[in-house]
């Protein structure tokens, strides 16, 4: 008997919609006379045809008729049905070398696909999970039964900015959605100005100070010249570093010494690095400095003096 149901039911799917309730009636007939072979003890004449039908009808919804013609039904209305976007903008904050997540709902989607479209040149990256560029940063996830498209951007970098597009065809025409995708580099600054003057033998204390990192950086690192001076606890530096929406990392060098100057930079993953230059002298050498930088202004000052008033003069003489 099952293998008589199975073969109506399959007749029943394969068939055009307009004859699923033919193929019903077919299970259901085939089902009586399933039911007719197995009552071979109870004489013809004891049950009128509508009780074999019944006793068919019972023996088909037993069998599970119901439920394949429910989902058959169903699967034709989900095909009639027009997929659905949420066609709402989204903006996307990502923070250099971050991984960026582009969501795509879509309903009904049937057997149509979705595509991702960078909008600066119009490039496709995506129909469905294949992927259409070469860059290995880019890959598209999607779950069985969900709803959601999602195009996944690694290590995202400066040129990745901009806007993408999902995009569903369908007969009435083209939906889609817009997700804007904005990097974000964080800036890192030392407080103070450019340069740093200290006397030998006194504490080198520096500030760095890091904004507009989604992400708080747990490292910064300092540098004198191209030497990273963190873990130099022997040589007396320190550093200190507070995570936060403005991150702040400290650096104190104990008995600072003239080796000590040079140019000092703080830097985190992904952020634009802060430098100063530090000064440190013995008390006369300090005020040479001064004296040298002062001198050097005061040079400067009358040589420009001196070229602007011989410029006068020759041309004095050229009008005369």
């Amino acid at each position: 008997m099952a293998a008589a149901l199975a073969l109506t039911l399959l007749a029943a799917l394969l068939s055009p919609a307009g004859t699923a309730e033919r193929a019903r009636r077919s299970a259901g007939e085939a089902a009586a006379a399933e039911i007719h072979q197995n009552v071979p003890d109870i004489p013809h004449t004891e049950m009128s045809q509508a009780e074999i039908d019944a006793a068919a009808q019972a023996e088909a919804e037993a069998a599970g008729v119901p439920a394949w013609r429910d989902l058959w039904y169903s699967s034709l209305e989900a095909l009639r049905r027009e997929p659905t976007i949420n066609n709402t903008q989204e903006d996307i904050l990502v923070q250099l070398g971050g991984v960026a997540f582009l969501h795509c709902p879509v309903r009904n989607l049937g057997e149509r696909g979705v595509s991702w479209v960078r909008r600066r040149d119009w490039h496709i990256i995506s129909s469905g999970v294949f992927m259409y560029t070469n860059d290995e940063r880019f890959q598209v996830l999607h779950s069985e039964g969900s709803d959601d498209w999602i195009l996944q951007i690694k290590y995202v970098q400066k040129r990745d900015n901009g806007t993408y597009e999902c995009q569903v065809s369908t007969g009435s025409g083209t939906l889609s959605r817009l997700v804007h995708l904005h990097i974000v580099v964080p800036e890192a600054f030392i407080l103070g100005a450019d340069e740093y003057h200290v006397d030998a033998g006194s504490t080198i204390n520096l500030v760095c100070i890091i904004e507009k990192s989604p992400v708080p950086p747990q490292y910064v690192f300092w540098y004198h010249n191209a030497r990273m001076i963190n873990y130099d606890a022997a040589r007396g530096v320190t550093v200190a570093t507070a995570p936060g929406a403005r991150t702040q990392s400290a650096l104190a060098i104990r008995s600072a010494a003239p080796a000590h100057s040079g140019n000092y930079s703080c830097r985190a993953a992904n952020t634009e690095p802060a430098h100063i230059y530090v000064y440190v002298s013995e008390g006369s050498d300090k005020m040479a400095a001064t004296l040298s930088r002062n001198a050097s202004n005061t040079l400067s000052y009358w040589l420009v003096l001196l070229i602007t008033c011989s410029y006068a003069v020759l041309r004095s003489h050229s009008t005369l």
